[in-house]
């Protein structure tokens, strides 16, 4: 008994250990304020503030495919965070690194009840602590994130309903498939594996498991049916003209072998990004020859099988499209790292010098992108990549210095264009705690954007323009917006911060 306790008690020590190394990778940056915020991340700022100031919101971020929306969860997943840093986007990446770090103790007890090999699954669990993407994903603040926590949550809860017959398995199961579904709305293609797997072990299922399923699943994605009748059904249209092909002459229209090209292209990039990311051409010829070993041999192992499902699930939506954002595959990444954990492992017990310089291999060059990528911010998703908190709060002090404590105005080039409210959210967090009080606004009118500074017609003797970084900004707007503060300003000085520049400006 005291044995026993003494082993629980180093196993515990070791997974607690590799969370602390997970977590460490993940924030390495943030006391820099490395950190990406665009307009996604201050419209979800903005839209959870007005939930914790009590205007309840049933709809969650809109998705690329027009009139259909992800979950609200996300909303309410970040409100406890903004409400203890006080509006922090800081304080919320740590908040939102420290559930994607969990993710580690979820891969353990997959591998743990699936191979009942301790040693396996700390292998696992190790190779998520130290994967790229998923620390890319960590301060990431978009709705995807939290399906980094969910969708292997989902797989943990089928693994324990098909071959435990664990009561719990089918809420688990539930919650984890509709919380993905809130985070991203197109992660419904993880039910096919469900379906799937439950189809293969029917024996194993009995009627009250299905009933607590399907009971759980429809509670955790109520919102989302809420909306569709309170708008109107209007997503209903958004996935018809998601099934259709977007291209109106036929002659354009993508093929077969084009989505096929295109679903290897992103599926190797996920498998390269969580083993060796500085190299990303082999990843798809490794996942696929992988996948198909163990679906091939899934009668002697039905675990390998079970995470090539979860690894190819997207194939099942390849055809709607969303194979260029590589978001629409977050929660696979935890799959890869189940993946290589196992065969890594059983590649010990044969050639143990080759698969210790594997595992090197996969630590280095995970380990060497997260040191020289993640001081840059989100940089797999992020379209600006310079739109960085610490160079936009060096920019907001520029501003302040020059203006020397008297009122000053400013405008901006922004994508989306002439959408101020990345940086209005900025001053009134950073801007006003820091120096006691605000620009005003001269730019186009904000009428209908969730928040603005006060505006006013014409500039103040001391402006400010500030141009965002170009990318996502179609170059004619550029001369377009310099031009228009030259009919009312002279400019004095320009200051770069990156790839954010700001104009020094005096009324003429």
């Amino acid at each position: 008994m005291r044995n026993s306790k003494k082993a629980s008690i180093i196993l515990y020590s070791i997974l607690f250990a590799i969370f602390i190394i997970a977590f460490f990778l993940r924030v390495l940056f943030l006391k820099d304020n490395s950190l990406t915020f665009g307009y996604d991340q201050a419209r979800d700022a903005l839209i959870t503030k007005q939930i914790l100031l009590g205007d309840i919101k049933i709809q969650g971020p809109p998705s690329s495919a027009l009139g259909l929306y992800h979950g609200v969860f996300y909303y309410y997943f970040l409100a406890p965070a903004y409400f203890l840093g006080n509006g922090s986007p800081i304080f919320t990446a740590y908040y939102v690194a420290f559930f994607n770090s969990m993710v580690t103790v979820l891969v353990f007890f997959i591998a743990k009840l699936a191979t009942k090999n301790t040693k396996l699954a700390l292998l696992s669990s190790f190779l998520f602590a130290i994967s790229f993407e998923s620390s890319q994903y960590a301060t990431w603040l978009s709705n995807p994130t939290i399906a980094i926590f969910t969708v292997p949550l989902m797989y943990l809860g089928l693994w324990m309903w098909i071959q435990k017959g664990n009561k719990l398995a089918p809420v688990i199961t539930a919650i984890g498939l509709g919380l993905s579904i809130q985070s991203e709305i197109f992660l419904g293609y993880h039910f096919i594996p469900v379906i799937i797997w439950l189809v293969i072990y029917k024996n194993n299922i009995t009627k009250k498991s299905l009933y607590y399923f399907f009971s759980f699943f429809i509670l955790s994605i109520f919102t989302l049916i809420l909306c569709e009748f309170k708008f109107g059904l209007n997503s209903f249209d958004a996935i018809k003209s998601l099934a259709i092909s977007s291209s109106g002459n036929l002659a354009y229209a993508k093929s077969v072998g084009d989505y096929l090209v295109l679903y290897l292209n992103q599926i190797g990039r996920i498998f390269a990004f969580n083993t060796y990311p500085g190299n990303i051409g082999y990843g798809g010829f490794v996942i696929i020859i992988l996948g198909i070993y163990s679906i091939k041999h899934f009668k002697v192992n039905p675990y390998p099988a079970f995470l090539a499902t979860w690894l190819f699930s997207h194939l099942t939506v390849v055809t709607v499209g969303g194979t260029s954002t590589p978001f629409l595959m977050v929660g696979v990444g935890p799959a890869v790292s189940l993946m290589l954990g196992y065969y890594i492992f059983k590649l010990f017990k044969t050639k143990i010098i080759l698969s210790i310089l594997v595992l090197l291999l996969i630590i280095y060059g995970n380990l060497n992108f997260i040191f020289s990528q993640n001081k840059s911010g989100s940089t797999l998703f992020s379209i600006q990549k310079d739109m960085l908190l610490s160079k936009q709060i060096q920019a907001i002090n520029y501003t302040y210095r020059l203006a020397k404590g008297k009122p000053f105005s400013i405008s901006s080039l922004t994508s989306p264009l002439w959408i101020n409210i990345v940086w209005t959210y900025l001053y009134k967090w950073y801007g006003f705690n820091t120096y006691g009080y605000l620009p005003l606004w001269h730019g186009k009118d904000q009428i209908g954007q969730l928040d603005s500074l006060e505006r006013i017609d014409t500039p103040l003797d001391n402006s400010f323009l500030i141009l965002e970084p170009m990318a996502g900004i179609p170059p004619m707007y550029l001369p377009i917006a310099v031009g228009e503060e030259d009919v009312d300003t002279t400019l004095i000085e320009e200051k770069s911060f990156g790839e954010i520049i700001v104009q020094s400006r005096k009324l003429k």
